[in-house]
């Protein structure tokens, strides 16, 4: 009898051992959000992907929605990183400072944005002028810059993301006023860089914009090549399938931008370790792997 009470006993003790084994490995789970740029959502799973394959108590969500949305939601403390391919605005930083907010920013990467068309369509450049003169309406038929006699269908991203206002800052412009323009009214409004891509791959008439690496390996869309102005040399963000780092790096390809991680500034180290895979030789590395460019070796 007492040698039944005494693995009884046991057995309970056992019990109770592992089940507080198991409520400390809960316990011990780390969980990081990140959330913004649809641009860097494919490089960010692929981060997450390695690094909790080398850390099994770290889990990671990624999620798109925006530059804009990403910092939205660290301001508001419901993501530990904002990924964004934009910096942050004066009035993002005065609603962080409101809030006690000092943003701490990491530059990750490198984009390039592509331009680009239906893989049928004959054009292969087209100047900066061209394209805002394209994409603000004024140019509204292939035929006025070398192609088909069509009419453009023009594809382009939500207001929220950080392409949507690289883009109309640095290819749209400012008018003779100084006022900055607008996409034309008919432009067709896209949530993220993938549908973008198959919208225009469907379309013979469309273009449209977005990181090159979302497209460089596509054989379904067309690349075009930019040229500052119509005596200047034309420069691709990708030919035959590989990104040009070094004409993204050095500016020659003049539509290219940093991509970012924000934090909120405060220590968590969790995040810290994240943020440091990133930027290490092996998350830069995973830059490359999914052609985007990464930071130059001087960073």
């Amino acid at each position: 009898m007492k040698h039944k009470i005494f693995l009884l006993l046991a057995f309970a003790a056992l019990v109770i051992f592992f089940t507080g084994c198991k409520k400390k490995s809960e316990t011990e789970q780390l969980n990081i959000t990140v959330k913004g740029s649809d641009t860097m959502v494919n490089l960010s799973q692929r981060w997450a992907e390695e690094y909790m394959n080398k850390n099994p108590g770290v889990s990671i969500q990624i999620t798109g929605g925006g530059s804009g949305t990403g910092v939205a939601a660290l301001l508001n403390g419901t993501t530990n990183i904002a990924n964004s391919s934009r910096e942050l605005k004066s009035s993002e930083l005065e609603e962080a400072a409101k809030r006690g907010i000092t943003p701490k920013v990491y530059e990750v990467a490198l984009d390039g944005i592509a331009v680009i068309v239906h893989h049928d369509n004959p054009v292969t450049s087209l100047t900066i002028e061209q394209l805002s003169d394209i994409f603000s309406g004024k140019i509204s038929n292939w035929k006025e810059v070398g192609g088909i006699d069509a009419e453009i269908t023009l594809y382009g991203r939500e207001n929220s993301s950080g392409t949507y206002e690289f883009f109309r800052e640095k290819i749209l412009g400012k008018d003779e006023r100084g006022v900055q323009k607008d996409f034309a009214v008919n432009t067709q409004v896209l949530q993220g860089t993938a549908a973008l891509g198959e919208s225009v791959a469907r379309d013979p008439r469309g273009i449209g914009y977005g990181g090159v690496g979302y497209f460089a390996a596509r054989k379904d869309v067309k690349i075009l090549g930019v040229k500052e102005n119509k005596d200047a040399g034309v420069v691709f963000p990708s030919q035959n399938g590989i990104v040009n780092y070094e004409d993204i790096w050095s500016g020659k390809y003049s539509i290219s931008r940093y991509l970012y991680c924000f934090t909120d500034g405060k220590t968590n180290p969790g995040v810290e370790k994240f943020l440091e895979f990133i930027l290490s030789g092996e998350g830069q590395e995973l830059v490359k792997e999914m052609e985007y460019i990464p930071l130059p070796k001087n960073k």
